[in-house]
């Protein structure tokens, strides 16, 4: 396999798993500072890293369009620009077609409208673009370096990783967190919140322990 393929390969395994650290952190802060939340604390930490995978794999997607061969003007800017775009396209698009309500930031109404604006877009500052950037901002260190041989097989190892994160956070929360409390409504976010865990978090896992060994076997036959 050449070695540009073994690079997209990686970028995208990257992609992925800074997708699922950065949104992830962001729904943890969401689950440790915001009031609501006290019958599903680590829903919000569970929704951001699943969300994580699919909006890393955008902005990994959208990094290796820019820096395919003939793309090379100021490559390394276009190459941040559209992957931030990819990571916080949606999330600007569901915040501009509706916005979160007040109480889920504040205990009260907000008391001015004013400053409804500019919650929404500390919300839009901290929630999409930040993890958005740092996304970014590793996608572009990554497909700025040369490729080495040994990136694929940490790439391949901490989209593995990551996968296994996702099929134990259900546990690990269930051990971690306060009691599921409330209508039952609320209780089965919970369980399906573990659920999308699971579905997201196996087919990343088994991705990267195919890869893994692909490229274990690859070496080896090259030793021979």
């Amino acid at each position: 396999m050449r070695r540009e393929d073994h690079h997209v390969r990686d970028v995208l395994c990257i992609g992925i798993v800074v997708g699922v650290v950065t949104w992830g952190a962001v729904g943890a802060w969401t689950a440790v500072t915001v009031g609501n939340y006290p019958w599903n604390t680590w829903i919000p930490f569970a929704n951001g890293a699943t969300k994580g995978v699919v909006l890393g794999l955008l902005a990994a997607a959208a990094s290796l369009i820019v820096s395919a061969r003939g793309l090379r003007t100021g490559w390394r800017w276009s190459v941040f620009t559209l992957a931030f775009i990819g990571g916080s396209l949606l999330g600007t698009v569901r915040d501009l077609l509706g916005a979160p309500a007040p109480a889920l930031y504040f205990a009260e109404p907000l008391p001015d409208e004013r400053w409804y604006g500019a919650t929404m877009l500390l919300h839009w500052a901290g929630k999409v673009a930040l993890p958005a950037v740092v996304c970014a901002a590793a996608l572009t260190l990554l497909t700025a370096r040369p490729y080495r041989p040994r990136q694929s097989i940490a790439s391949s190892a901490a989209l593995f990783v990551a996968g296994v994160t996702l099929l134990l956070l259900p546990m690990i929360a269930s051990a971690l967190a306060p009691e599921v409390q409330g209508n039952g409504q609320h209780a089965n976010e919970g369980v399906w919140a573990g659920i999308r865990c699971w579905l997201v978090g196996i087919p990343v896992m088994i991705t990267g322990l195919v890869r893994l060994a692909l490229l274990q076997a690859g070496r080896s036959g090259a030793r021979q």
